[in-house]
């Protein structure tokens, strides 16, 4: 065969993207964040650092890789290219709206908690490492920062902003994970390459959850309460509100699209091992996984400890039970795991991994610790309610399989039932402290979904006509539903970014600002972006603003309240009395110098500056204090101050 072989070529860009990028992005991303977070523990971690790690971090993999893929490239593998080889990519088509509509609306990728997200990226972009809470500064973090210490050397690498950094890695695992599916599908012998089947099948497993958005719409629509482009609308009660689809989930400024990427790669190597494949490479996949997964998205883990991992532990206890001679058979699996895995290799995976993940267990327990204790593990109707609502159309279907599974010969079929039945034990009965137990329901709704997959083959298999109608005539209407749900929510999408178009937020190179001004202060942020100390600290305006920190770039002395994120932040509200008085004219000279040297005692060698207005603080009031104006504003839209000149002229 010819190099110029169009066989040749379809092998060598396939094997490019299934054996080498797909899985590189994996491994790639559990090195940086597992030697980046023992780096932070050792050494305080400059931008530069986290910027060359990110390089060793891909092409040692890839050098690792790629000679893996040329070992894997023979005569027989090859197989000429057809038109019938784009047929799973056209259902899947259906989602790129969405991601234009991410990838050209800087506001909508700003709504979404943008404001914290892009705080931990600027510092992590400007200072060293460990960070600082984005709340309170001086405080530790409070949130998994690690996932932005990757935005942040994204950004750094390719100069864009933080949030188009984000939208980058949220579309690559997005596809990343349709990857991982398509491969487990035929893995599982569930759907066939070079069909339209295997892209809906794909959709099907990615986008499981709330199949019955499309009805409920209908519903809403005869009963006179249908809201266009509502995604509040999508579910049914008892589900939780952020349920309404994963698409409107993954497309925000998240990590849980690189939670379920790590899922997905996790399940695809498992059903390997379960199904006696074994090899160096299902168990890098597995502990890649689990490693990314603890550092960026902590539920992702448990699941793939409980569910899967759970799972793949029951399912050869139960092969061992079952066996009548016991020792005899852990002897062939201790042969067949030497054989296809060497013993250097085996210890050196072992060994690395270990490594890597044990420190961030200890950075998990660190950020949930730093939470409230307010929200205790237990049993809750609520996850009971929102299963039921999420799930719905694919419960029933999950417990007829468990009647199917008799007959069921492959072993794979039985460790997904198994593995599904695992992952309802933490999505029914966890209440977790970063209410994030929903999230959980993704996890399940995809194990759910392979098992109803395997419950209408086998009903299609049946001899008896009516039977494989019916189970044909539902898989049509599940695919019609995942269908719907897609195109409405990428439909939402593109109709909000259009929305924001004109007046919401633009970008300029790596940095982000706002197509009007914001309360007037606008011009008075960008000078502390462009002139301020990178380890400055800002005191809020006396009407701040949410968003105050993405355009002056610096952390804040104490930010707004905000969900749980400030929950055992103790000194919060006395923070927020700090600020009262300063900014209150009431407040004399001898009070103000005291309240400004504790600060600087709590806060050594950094920088205070505000942005105040005059009609605010008289300038004759910030003068007599001590305060330096460093920026006058041309208007009445806040004057920049430099709080501490005694310490910083």
């Amino acid at each position: 065969m010819t190099l110029n072989s169009p066989g040749l070529m379809w092998r060598l860009t396939s094997s490019l993207v299934l054996d080498i990028l797909n899985p590189l992005f994996l491994i790639s991303l559990a090195l940086f964040v597992g030697i980046g977070y023992i780096l932070t523990l050792l050494m305080p971690v400059a931008i530069s650092h986290w910027q060359a790690l990110f390089w060793l971090s891909l092409l040692l993999p890839a050098a690792v890789l790629t000679r893996s893929a040329r070992a894997k490239w023979t005569g027989d593998e090859y197989r000429a290219p057809s038109w019938r080889t784009l047929l799973p990519i056209v259902p899947l088509v259906v989602i790129l709206p969405a991601v234009w509509a991410e990838f050209t609306s800087p506001t909508l990728q700003v709504t979404h908690h943008g404001d914290i997200h892009i705080g931990y990226i600027h510092q992590l972009l400007y200072e060293t490492t460990p960070v600082d809470n984005v709340f309170m500064v001086g405080f530790p973090a409070n949130y998994y920062w690690l996932y932005h210490a990757y935005l942040a050397t994204i950004a750094q690498v390719t100069d864009f902003s933080p949030a188009s950094a984000s939208s980058i890695v949220n579309v690559a695992a997005i596809f990343s994970s349709l990857l991982w599916i398509g491969q487990t599908l035929q893995l599982l012998n569930l759907g066939k390459s070079r069909t339209l089947t295997l892209g809906l099948m794909i959709l099907l497993v990615y986008f499981s959850v709330n199949l019955t958005s499309t009805p409920t719409l209908l519903a809403h629509y005869f009963k006179g309460t249908y809201t266009p482009y509502a995604f509040d609308i999508m579910r049914l009660p008892g589900a939780d509100e952020r349920l309404h689809s994963v698409m409107g989930k993954v497309m925000n400024f998240t990590s849980v699209t690189l939670g379920i990427m790590t899922f997905s790669a996790a399940l695809y190597a498992c059903i390997q091992l379960a199904k006696d494949k074994i090899s160096i490479g299902a168990l890098l996949i597995v502990s890649a996984a689990g490693i990314a997964a603890l550092a960026v998205r902590e539920i992702a883990a448990l699941y793939i400890v409980i569910a899967l991992l759970g799972g793949l532990a029951v399912f050869v206890a139960h092969d061992w039970f079952r066996d009548p001679a016991k020792d005899n058979w852990l002897e062939r699996k201790r042969r067949a795991l030497l054989a296809a895995v060497p013993p250097p290799a085996l210890l050196l995976w072992l060994t690395i991994s270990l490594a890597l993940s044990l420190p961030l267990v200890k950075y998990n327990l660190d950020i949930v610790g730093s939470f409230s204790a307010g929200r205790p593990f237990g049993l809750s109707g609520a996850n009971i309610r929102t299963i039921a609502a999420a799930l719905l159309l694919l419960l029933p279907l999950f417990l007829v399989q468990f009647a199917f599974l008799r007959r069921a010969r492959d072993r794979g079929q039985t460790f997904i039932q198994l593995c599904g039945f695992m992952a309802l034990l933490p999505a029914t009965f966890l209440t977790l402290p970063d209410s994030n137990q929903y999230k959980g329901v993704y996890f399940l709704g995809m194990l759910m979904v392979l098992s109803a997959l395997f419950a209408l083959r086998t009903m299609r298999q049946q001899k008896r006509m009516n039977w494989r109608r019916f189970g044909g005539s539902l898989a049509v209407l599940l695919y019609i539903l995942v269908l719907s749900q897609v195109i409405y929510v990428s439909a939402s999408n593109v109709y909000r970014a259009g929305i924001y178009m004109e007046g919401g937020y633009i970008f300029k190179g790596r940095h982000l600002e706002h197509a009007s001004d914001v309360d007037g202060r606008l011009s008075s942020f960008l000078w502390i972006r462009d002139h301020a100390p990178a380890n400055a600290v800002v005191l809020l305006p006396i009407v701040p603003s949410k968003y105050s920190n993405l355009f002056h770039e610096r952390m804040l002395y104490v930010r707004l309240l905000q969900l749980h994120f400030k929950s055992s932040l103790l000194a919060y509200n006395e923070r927020l009395r700090d600020l009262d008085l300063i900014y209150s004219e009431e407040t004399d000279a001898e009070a103000y110098q005291a309240l400004i040297s504790e600060m600087e005692e709590e806060l050594p060698d950094r920088p205070f500056y505000a942005v105040v207005k005059d009609s605010e603080v008289r300038r004759e009031i910030m003068s007599e204090r001590g305060a330096e104006m460093v920026y006058e504003h041309e208007a009445d839209g806040g004057n920049v101050y430099l709080i501490n000149p005694r310490s910083f002229g």
